[in-house]
């Protein structure tokens, strides 16, 4: 196991082009970290950093204290699993696990030992002899997983290691991976665009856009707590509903109502502000009573999406009642497509009326400028 610190740490290609911007943040010992962000945010060249696969241009990166910034990657003692398996195709299942222990120079029976032993932990004892062409995309991930597994490395790197399988596969090797990581207890950065792998894999999550982090937190944290626009929108599936607001005369006013500032917020200034709440946030009349503070309201259904155990209604909401002078980028069409997630035994179809309540206490306040949640301090 090992702590791993990067501090100030930046990437700036010879044109001038900047990758990721002063990034510090603290990896525990045994700990499963997971690098989330949209394609391009630096993730992948943030974990090519630490392994040494990317030479970094300034701050450090410290592992148990140590700064290894010019260690080579074979001295970093990580081990690397790709996107792509990168497993040899005319080896055997075996010779793929050994390959890096044989590069070391190992006993041969000490490579045996740590060969078998992988290959228990991965169930892929029937499979030592077989090559990489008669085995699955998720029996060719757990070799590039052995085959990393065997070097006893101080922490695991994984660059979206599930994005090659199909749907249910992933799910299976998300809860293989979870498991794994338990019973070794060994430090493990995870890099992945899924936000479902995030919230299900990490103890903790670092959130990055356009080479900045935006949030570091547990799961719980960035979906009930997110720290800004981004955050809030991009964790969770589907992502948080955004409307304008504005707080006035200690009220708060939405496109479909306006309601008493919670004691939370009665001390804000009156300005526009980005009020957005998660479709759990919704519920029908009929269906609850009204225990919370809520606000009452009704949208006309747009479309439907049953999927057995969930049911998402989306309507569009008109932004005439409440727009402020300038516009913002998320609502220059002048109305918003909110979804609501509703009891999946509800019969609802597209056209009709719904009475519906917003749970107040779930709803969160962002700057109108710098997208910033207005609730919690994030410092």
């Amino acid at each position: 196991m090992a702590q791993i610190v990067l501090d100030s740490v930046s990437k700036q290609f010879a044109n001038g082009t900047r990758i990721l911007s002063d990034t510090s943040f603290t990896i525990q010992n045994g700990e499963f970290f997971v690098l989330i962000g949209p394609s391009g945010c630096g993730k992948s060249t943030l974990l090519n950093m630490i392994v040494g696969l990317e030479d970094i241009s300034s701050g450090e990166i410290r592992v148990d204290g140590q700064v290894i910034n010019d260690l080579d990657p074979k001295d970093r003692n990580m081990a690397m699993v790709f996107q792509s398996y990168a497993i040899y195709p005319h080896m055997t299942v075996a010779e793929n696990i050994a390959f890096p222990l044989r590069l070391a120079r190992l006993p041969k029976a000490e490579i045996q030992r740590k060969v078998a032993e992988a290959a228990a932990l991965l169930e892929l004892e029937d499979l030592l002899t077989r090559k990489p062409a008669t085995l699955s995309g998720g029996q060719r991930q757990r070799v590039a997983m052995g085959r990393a597994l065997v070097r006893d490395p101080v922490a695991f790197l994984l660059d979206e290691p599930l994005s090659n399988l199909d749907a249910r596969l992933r799910v299976q090797m998300r809860g293989e991976i979870g498991r794994l990581q338990k019973r070794l207890g060994t430090t493990m950065i995870y890099v992945t665009h899924d936000q479902t792998e995030a919230m299900t894999l990490g103890d903790r999550v670092a959130v990055l856009n356009r080479g900045e982090v935006q949030q570091i937190g547990t799961p719980k944290q960035l979906y009930q707590t997110p720290a800004n626009l981004f955050v809030a929108g991009f964790m969770g599936s589907p992502g948080m509903n955004f409307v304008p607001a504005e707080i006035k005369a200690g009220k708060l006013r939405l496109p479909f109502g306006e309601t008493k500032l919670l004691e939370c917020c009665s001390q804000m200034a009156e300005k526009p502000v980005i009020a957005g709440f998660r479709p759990e946030a919704v519920s029908c009349v009929s269906s609850a009573d009204i225990t919370t503070p809520a606000l009452l309201f009704q949208a006309t259904v747009d479309r439907v999406e049953w999927l057995g155990a969930e049911l998402f209604v989306y309507a569009d909401i008109d932004l005439a009642a409440v727009m402020p002078a300038r516009a913002h980028e998320l609502f220059k069409h002048g109305s918003v497509n909110l979804v609501f997630r509703l009891e999946p035994s509800m019969s609802v179809q597209a056209g009709q009326v719904l009475q519906l309540q917003l749970d107040l206490q779930a709803l969160q306040l962002f700057d109108w400028e710098s997208g910033c949640n207005l609730h919690t301090d994030f410092a």
